[in-house]
């Protein structure tokens, strides 16, 4: 059994790649945002306060799905921007499962990063309650600010660069995944 963990920053690629990798692989796609979202749409949504604390619902909820499906013994893919520091907890107790550790951890150069997030902040083309527009200027100071390191989990970490052609960043890293897939189930 699997457990892949999509990791990164906003805007650093993870859910195009999250979306690619699942379809690839036709397992469950837990996403943050997926629940965040579903969460708006029967809670409401406001202000960056009320996005926050709905994000921390989100969060809840998808690491309770993951660790249902482990405990099941179906393999798994989380995709969100996880701060340890937030998460490390909820990341021991999947641990606990006897899963084989995937993490995919995609970043870009802060330029790009910050230029996707004011794109996406004035595109309109995110669910309303994200407030990426009263948003800018804080996720801006962290996309500037915040070290793009992977999470600190067992197993293998595959890096994925999408500072450049975003699209064959994303390819490539697919393979290397279905690859270590293919190794680890020949052995």
């Amino acid at each position: 059994m699997h457990m892949i963990v999509v990791s990164g920053l906003p805007c650093s690629g993870k859910s195009k790649f999250a979306e690619h990798l699942g379809a690839d692989l036709h397992w469950p796609l837990l996403c943050k945002d997926g629940y965040k979202e579903l969460l708006f749409d029967t809670l409401g949504y406001s202000d960056r306060a009320w996005s926050k604390r709905v994000s921390a619902a989100a969060y809840a909820l998808q690491f309770a799905h993951a660790a249902q499906l482990l405990a099941g013994g179906i393999d798994c893919l989380l995709e969100g921007n996880f701060r340890w520091d937030e998460h490390r907890e909820r990341f021991a107790t999947l641990l606990s499962h006897p899963a084989i550790v995937v993490q995919v951890h995609c970043r870009a150069d802060a330029d790009v990063l910050v230029e996707r997030f004011r794109l996406r902040a004035h595109s309109g083309s995110r669910h309303p309650g994200h407030v990426d527009a009263e948003s800018l200027c804080e996720i801006e100071n962290e996309l500037r600010c915040a070290p793009q390191l992977p999470l600190p989990l067992p197993g293998e970490t595959i890096a994925c660069d999408t500072s450049g052609d975003w699209q064959s960043a994303v390819g490539t890293a697919i393979q290397r995944v279905k690859s270590l897939l293919s190794s680890r189930a020949a052995e």
